[in-house]
């Protein structure tokens, strides 16, 4: 050992770095000791496969995932899975075959088709899991929501149901939150750089993506107008996805990465994830360029002076090329969100923006099929932005203003010119009021090559540059796509309003029904339905029962979606108030599938055949009477013939036998006979009446005198069987034209038919006789308290010789609706308050033939 001697003392060699090197070399060693396996992890078949497959494995990196996994400038594959992997290969000694894949889409179908053996770090998935074995989870990342700054509050996904949100495509998290949260408009975007640079241009507003990719992007790229806005429910659990038909690969990869320790994993991800910024001080580069700049101040002491001179020129000119630079910025982010504003005053922004941010002194804005405009900032108010002055040219691109637009039109590219006199000495094609020119910068924009708008500035007090072009350009690129939208949003509402106008106005009900559930309906449907509708509404109790069947068929294939079309046609009644209550209705229904809103639904048309039905019911009845008049007329003249024989010998007879003694006795007999014979001519002559109506001989009538008669006819007979007879007659209606006899018989005959239904009544026998004035009828109502007349039969009980009861002809109520019929009337049966039959009859005030009803 060597010794020192200084100043008279030995000084012996500093031991504590000899400590230290062994500190460090036993260090080093048990760490060696703690990753290196003294064992191989792998078994001897392992070993043997992963050798014969050493440098083949092939290895699918997720593309544009930084700072996860991605290629760097130098084609290296880098990033936080990166190390992962090469761990793994530096502890089971192998290598990877690194394959590089342009989208994730492309990654799992290359993996499908057994292209791809491993993908370095993916979300277990259930259609994944047909192709694809995972190992353990190694890393689990949170999903953020990135929203621009002007966005205020903490998000969740069920509070972003108006929102348009970017989702990488493919990725987990967009089939979780499709599955999940289905109303949310979902925009599948081609990466995460993509999506937040989408939600900074307020192209969508919102992007979800994972924590650290989220921050690598802001940072990287400069985004100062986005934030963090919360999490979502969802967290991506990523481990190793190895083909499924190499089961020993997928046991490979869980050893591997089981032999990464937790300090590791630690390490890896504080490398490349960052929460906060690191500060200036803690930054190498920092103390870097401070040694360099104090060596520099060190050795060129003598140009200390130039230096601080250029370097404040420098950053001056820098400092302006980034206020210009936010300007610009601030200009595009305020034009997209000028959702409300007008074309004329997005057009008028644009150009006042150009003016302001190349500092010129006016600009001007043509569109080849529009108005176009010139504005002047009035030079007493440079910095203020007052002064503007502004004039329309309603021709576009005036002949007049050539000057102007002239040569940036024929080359269809940006013309600068910064000795304006030079280029046009005679000043000429320039509109009035502009004043000299000195420089001037014209911006074509195109479309499918053809020019569709011209916009200038000039005047700036500096030459215009490369930089002033790329600002207007964008500006103008800007203001070009808020014009279209807004010429097609406006397109959009009026085809929509056209549409909407056409729908309303239809005289067919309209009905849209998505996944069960009513989400339109027309006024015409709601007219002819009201608040019930073929497709779970409709009250089974409200349907004619011989239709019940037909409408549960329909009701399913519309619930269910079943494809093709699908028709129904039905009878119901109106289980609502007013005029209509207990109305019967014939409805046609005919369902189609059709998209609506982007998923699929069923558009129900629903016409009102009612009076259809109606004339094809008059159309049967008056075959029926036709049929019988032919068939009365001859049985009448059949029987009339004889009878009329029989009447003859019948008077011969009584003649001869009235000088006999025994006509005291035959006496009774010749009455029996004459009575029978009058009956047997009453008979016929009904059936004649009947089967031959005649024209009814209307009069201006009083409608209660013809009322009261019949009651006066009846009331003896209705006493007799304890009915008691309860009179609502308004004795202020107006005089309706009929034939007051007949009406009598109508009354008479509905009377008639009230007693039968309650002869064998057991609870209280009540008819109710009322009449009143509706719009232009008087109204003419029969109602009793027995049992009613089922539904099922109701739009039958007019027909000539049905009936529901014994020893009834059924003439008796469809001579009711012809006599009703014939005076211009209408008569129909319902269901009365108290579950009986009510009988309203129905006729107008006027004559039928326009003649006023005499008030």
């Amino acid at each position: 050992m060597n010794v020192k001697k200084e100043g008279g003392m030995v000084r012996r060699p500093d031991v504590r770095f000899f400590l230290v090197a062994l500190l460090l070399l036993v260090a080093f060693s048990a760490t060696a000791w703690a990753v290196t396996p003294a064992v191989d992890p792998l078994t001897p078949e392992e070993r043997q496969w992963l050798t014969a497959h050493d440098g083949k494995i092939r290895l699918a990196p997720s593309p544009n995932w930084e700072p996860l996994e991605f290629f760097n400038e130098h084609g290296r594959y880098s990033g936080l899975i990166a190390d992962y992997m090469h761990l793994v290969e530096e502890r089971l000694g192998f290598r990877f075959k690194v394959i590089r894949i342009d989208t994730w889409e492309n990654v799992l179908t290359l993996a499908r088709t057994r292209q791809v053996d491993i993908i370095s770090a993916a979300h277990h998935t259930r259609e994944r899991g047909e192709f694809l074995d995972w190992s353990p989870t190694f890393l689990s990342l949170s999903n953020t929501i990135i929203v621009n700054k002007s966005v205020q509050g903490v998000l969740t996904l069920g509070r972003m149901q108006n929102m348009t949100i970017g989702v990488p495509a493919g990725y987990a998290v967009y089939h979780y939150i499709k599955g999940t949260y289905p109303d949310l408009n979902l925009i599948p975007v081609s990466s995460g750089r993509e999506g937040m640079r989408m939600v900074s241009f307020g192209e969508i507003d919102a992007m979800i993506m994972e924590v650290p990719n989220a921050l690598f992007v802001i940072e990287s790229q400069q985004i100062t107008n986005l934030r963090l806005a919360g999490t979502i429910d969802f967290k991506v659990a990523l481990g190793a996805a190895t083909r499924n038909d190499w089961p020993l690969l997928g046991s490979i990869m869980a050893k591997g990465l089981a032999l990464i320790t937790e300090e590791e994993r630690a390490d890896i991800y504080n490398k490349w994830v960052r929460l906060e910024q690191i500060p200036f001080y803690r930054n190498p580069t920092f103390w870097t360029v401070v040694s360099s700049m104090l060596i520099v101040v060190v050795v060129v002491m003598a140009a200390v002076i130039a230096i601080n001179r250029t370097l404040k020129v420098q950053v001056a000119q820098r400092t302006e090329e980034l206020r210009v630079n936010e300007k610009r910025l601030e200009a595009l982010l305020r034009l997209n969100q000028m959702t409300d504003a007008s074309m004329d005053e997005i057009m008028a922004f644009a150009v006042k923006e150009a003016v302001k941010l190349t500092r010129s002194r006016f600009g001007y804005l043509a569109f080849a099929d529009s108005t176009g405009w010139l504005f002047t900032l009035d030079s007493r108010y440079p910095a203020a932005g007052k002064g503007w002055t502004a004039t329309c040219t309603p021709e576009g691109f005036p002949e007049d203003y050539k000057g102007f637009w002239g040569e940036a039109l024929s080359r269809q590219a940006p013309v600068t010119t910064n000795d304006y006199p030079a280029s046009n000495p005679g000043m000429q094609g320039l509109p009035k009021g502009v004043g000299p020119i000195f420089r001037y910068m014209n911006i074509p924009v195109l479309k499918r090559g053809e020019v569709v708008v011209v916009a200038g500035v000039g005047n700036k007090p500096v030459p215009y540059d490369d930089a002033d072009q790329r600002q207007v350009t964008l500006l103008m690129a800007g203001m070009w796509r808020m014009v279209q939208r807004r010429r097609s949003e406006e397109a959009l509402k009026q085809s929509e309003k056209r549409f909407r106008d056409l729908v309303e106005s239809s005289l067919t009900g309209i009905t849209i029904v998505q996944s069960g559930q009513v989400v339109y309906s027309n006024p015409e449907q709601e007219r002819i339905m009201g608040t019930l509708a073929p497709f779970g509404t409709l009250d089974e109790e409200a349907i004619h029962p011989d239709d019940v069947e037909a409408v549960t068929r329909f009701t399913q294939a519309v619930i269910n979606g079943e494809p093709g079309l699908h028709e129904a046609e039905f009878r119901f009644t109106s289980m609502e108030g007013g005029m209509d209550h207990g109305r019967q209705t014939w409805v046609t229904c005919r369902a189609n599938p059709i998209d609506f809103q982007g998923e699929s639904a069923v558009l129900i048309n629903t016409m009102d055949i009612t009076r259809a039905k109606e004339l094809e019911h008059l159309l049967v009845v008056q075959d029926k009477m036709a049929s019988l008049g032919h068939v009365s007329a001859g049985i009448a003249h059949e029987i009339r013939n004889p009878l009329s024989g029989i009447n003859i010998y019948v008077s011969t007879l009584e003649k001869r036998v009235a000088s006999c003694s025994a006509m005291d006795e035959m006496e009774p007999v010749f009455r029996q006979i004459r009575s029978a014979s009058g009956k047997i001519e009453s008979v016929i002559r009904r059936v004649m009446n009947f089967s031959k109506p005649c024209e009814p001989k209307i009069v201006p009538t009083q409608i209660n005198k013809p009322v009261r008669e019949a009651l006066a006819l009846s009331m003896m007979t209705l006493t007799k069987s304890n009915i008691h007879v309860e009179q609502r007659l308004d004795e202020d209606l107006p005089r309706c034209y009929a034939e007051p006899q007949l009406i009598e018989e109508v009354v008479l005959n509905l009377m008639t038919n009230a007693a039968s239904a309650l002869k064998a009544w057991p609870w209280e026998k009540r008819i109710r006789i009322s009449t009143f004035r509706d719009a232009g009828e008087i109204i003419l109502q029969v109602e009793d308290s027995g049992p009613g007349v089922p539904r099922e039969v109701r739009d039958r009980v007019f027909e000539p010789f049905f009936t529901t009861k014994n020893n009834s002809t059924g003439i008796g109520l469809s001579l009711c609706h012809r006599i009703v019929t014939d005076h211009g009337g209408s008569i129909r049966v319902e269901e009365g308050e108290g579950g009986g039959a009510r009988f309203v009859v129905a006729l107008p005030l006027g004559s039928g033939h326009g003649e006023p009803g005499n008030e």
